[in-house]
């Protein structure tokens, strides 16, 4: 052997030698941030490490066009780089409960200034990890320094490491199919662009979610021809002909899943006007022929023949009970029904359990405000796979506030003659209220740093409290209500008004009672002796402290209504924005056993509350159909008696007995009344006898869930709404007829 071919080999094994470097060094990030973040352990960890290794190759052959000085500080930028993404998302997990998407980091300044207590305390919480992977770092620079050689790698060698790298990375790719091509496999989940991150965190690691978020932020999803953004599903397997009249029952357990009474069924209120027989679905007469043969656009053409081909919701018992009557929507921060007692949430309690009462609500989700206010106020799910047409605009509510939103109940009171308004204890340029709810219909919008009258900014309409944040829900409601309950017609009577309130009393972090410095949550300083006796932990308390001025609100908000004369025809709507984060898992079971409950699965964190109360019911009913954030506008559409088309909603009606009514999570994870799917390992929990769930029923919920996830997004990115109120040559909802 000669000389030349011995220094080459050399060089050859150098490379090997710093590419094998470079891939341990992702594989032990990937494992330690794995562990460290308690994510399930499954066989599926082996795609996070193998893909590390072409990773690692990748970089040494980039890398090995440089000199050995610039080779050892590109490498060791790389590996701080990959580092400091994970303290990111370690810290981000701590404050969230979940991950941040790359879009986020448009959000840093708001996130800065609206958690910066939180962040400074996840910061020092996660010291020991952020010394792991600094330490981590530190090691394998110091190796490579060790292994590159002086001279920098022939050109030739540097580009078949290339080769080698991207030939690694299609095996790993082929590995991917080991557990077939099923709808949350492993291949399913890396091809969808650019996926749910929790679902990728979980199955593919840290670094490869990063790769896969960023190109699907920046790249489209190549198409095949002829392919729709919609899973062909089999809508009669979900749809099963049942009664049309809900059952009658003295009971309260659950059972069918069909809404059921108090005692004989008299519910108190009976609907303004009869519904013509002819008209059994609520949906609107929608000449999709014409607008299929005039379409070009192929998006559009795939999203008619999707609604074209729904059921849609049925014309009710109870459809436009409520007609005529105001609406008050509270979409409460952090909230969870555990934490309701009737010694210490008297109101609340009483108004959990009459009214409508949803015995399997969920709410949808784990975190981000934002999402689930979207959700609550529209009937669409948000997009939450971290893809938007602007990047700038890093939600789908800050998407959709330049869309025509028919179905938002601001708009929708608004098209009654109504008065409309919208509350928030913070400022409005957080999340940019003051430019989307607008959008939704609401005229008069009242903050903490400004109100906007008719899009018009006025300081001195501003929201004042007397304590820092988070605010006072109890304060907040003592200064608006005066807007809606002074404006009187002519004979004196409070005129119609819809009202919407996003609270901020629950939000975290929740400091142990015994804190002194009432500055870092005003809430819980104040109410902590009410707590202090409870038999649970100092956060738990502190959680339950917060919450009760969101009970002094509703008992504020019921006497108000009832010294103005209109407490029995206004309807009071609440539940949450996602669950309270801000407690760890121990210390939300701890919550629930407090109010007698007990967590016994993975979905047991979204179990909620969705309050319909108005007080001039006789009877509460009861309905046991799975539900979700995303029913509650097209149930309130039916109950209000407006002529919509349910075909345009990702959610459902829950009132309709004869609908297929599932819970959504964020995730795509679902509920169904047979079995509960688990989308980021593809488990299935069945609720009956796995005997009576055929394979096709499992697609079908799978192909349904993706498809609601997926028209919520199409209709915002479309401004679908206007399409088809223009072609109906309609500019508002109406009333059914």
């Amino acid at each position: 052997m000669n000389t030349s071919t011995k220094k080459m080999i050399k060089k050859i094994v150098g490379f090997l030698l710093q590419g094998a470097v470079m891939s341990c060094f992702y594989i032990a990030l990937e494992l330690l941030f794995h562990f460290m973040q308690e994510l399930e352990v499954s066989s599926r960890i082996l795609y996070p490490i193998v893909f590390s290794v072409p990773l690692g190759f990748i970089l040494t052959a980039l890398f090995s066009f440089f000199p050995r000085k610039v080779n050892v500080v590109l490498s060791t930028i790389a590996m701080a780089i990959a580092a400091i993404w994970a303290c990111v998302q370690t810290c981000y997990a701590q404050v969230f409960q979940t991950y941040m998407e790359a879009n986020k980091i448009f959000m840093g300044g708001d996130v800065v200034e609206n958690f910066g207590e939180e962040m400074k305390d996840a910061i020092i919480s996660s010291i020991p990890s952020i010394l792991i992977f600094t330490a981590l770092v530190v090691v394998f620079a110091l190796e490579l320094g060790l292994q590159i050689r002086p001279k920098k790698k022939p050109v030739p060698i540097c580009l078949v490491g290339i080769v080698f790298a991207v030939l690694l990375h299609f095996g790993c790719y082929g590995l991917l199919h080991i557990e077939g091509n099923g709808a949350y496999s492993p291949i399913s989940m890396y091809k969808q662009n650019p996926g749910i991150l929790d679902n990728n965190m979980q199955n593919f690691g840290l670094m490869t979610s990063l790769r896969l978020d960023l190109t699907g932020m920046f790249f489209d999803r190549p198409t095949t021809p002829g392919e729709t953004p919609f899973q062909s599903e089999n809508v009669d397997i979900l749809n099963p002909v049942k009664p049309s009249t809900p059952s009658e029952s003295t009971t309260d357990e659950p059972g069918t899943g069909e809404p059921t009474t108090g005692t004989e069924g008299d519910i108190g209120t009976e609907p303004t006007e009869p519904v013509k027989p002819e008209k059994t679905k609520n949906t609107l007469d929608i000449d999709f022929s014409a607008l299929l043969s005039g379409e070009t656009n192929s998006t559009i053409s795939a999203i008619h023949q999707y609604v074209q081909a729904q059921p849609g919701s049925n014309i009710n018992q109870y459809t436009g009970m409520f007609e005529g009557y105001n609406l008050i929507m509270v979409c409460a921060e952090s909230w969870s029904s555990y934490m309701i007692t009737e010694e210490l949430t008297p109101t609340l309690y009483m108004m959990s359990n009459n009214g409508f009462v949803f015995n399997n609500f969920y709410g949808t989700f784990k975190s981000v405000t934002t999402n689930g206010e979207y959700a609550f106020c529209t009937g669409l799910m948000p997009n939450t796979v971290g893809k938007t047409d602007d990047l700038k605009k890093n939600s789908t509510f800050m998407l959709s506030m330049d869309k025509y939103m028919p179905y938002a109940m601001g708009n929708v009171f608004k098209s009654f003659g109504a008065s409309t308004y919208a509350y928030h204890g913070n400022n409005g340029s957080y999340y940019v209220r003051e430019q989307t709810h607008p959008n939704l219909g609401y005229d008069v919008l009242r903050f903490r740093d400004a109100g906007w009258i008719n899009g018009v900014s006025n300081k001195s309409e501003k929201l004042t409290f007397t304590t820092g944040r988070p605010t006072s829900d109890e304060e907040l409601i003592l200064q608006t209500m005066p807007d809606y309950l002074n404006n009187l017609d002519e004979n004196g009577n409070v005129k119609q008004f819809h009202a919407y309130y996003m609270s901020y009393s629950g939000h975290h972090p929740y400091y142990d009672v015994t804190e002194t410095d009432k500055t870092r949550n005003p809430q819980v300083f104040q109410n902590r002796e009410i707590v202090d006796q409870l038999n649970v932990s100092g956060h738990v308390k502190a959680y339950i402290a917060a919450n009760l001025e969101l009970e002094n609100m509703m008992k504020q908000l019921l006497k108000g209504l009832e010294e103005a004369g209109c407490l029995e025809n206004t309807v009071i709507v609440l539940t949450n924005d996602h669950y309270p984060y801000g407690l760890t898992d121990k210390e939300f079971r701890e919550l629930a056993s407090f109010t007698g409950k007990k967590i016994a699965s993975t979905y047991g964190i979204y179990e909620n509350s969705f309050i319909c109360y108005n007080a001039g019911m006789k009877e509460k009913v009861v309905v046991d159909a799975p539900c979700c954030t995303v029913d509650i506008i097209p149930t309130l559409l039916n109950l209000f008696g407006v002529n919509y088309d349910s075909r345009l909603l990702a959610g459902t009606d829950v009132l309709d007995s004869n609908s297929f009514h599932v819970a959504m999570l964020y995730n795509q994870s679902f509920i169904t009344d047979k079995i509960q799917y688990n989308t980021s390992n593809g488990k299935i929990t069945y609720l009956v006898d796995k005997s009576e769930v055929p394979q096709e029923y499992v697609d079908a919920c799978i192909k349904y869930v993706k498809n609601k996830f997926e028209i919520s997004l199409q209709i915002v990115s479309n401004d679908y709404y206007k399409i088809i109120y223009d072609s109906l040559e309609l500019t508002e909802p109406t009333q059914t007829e």
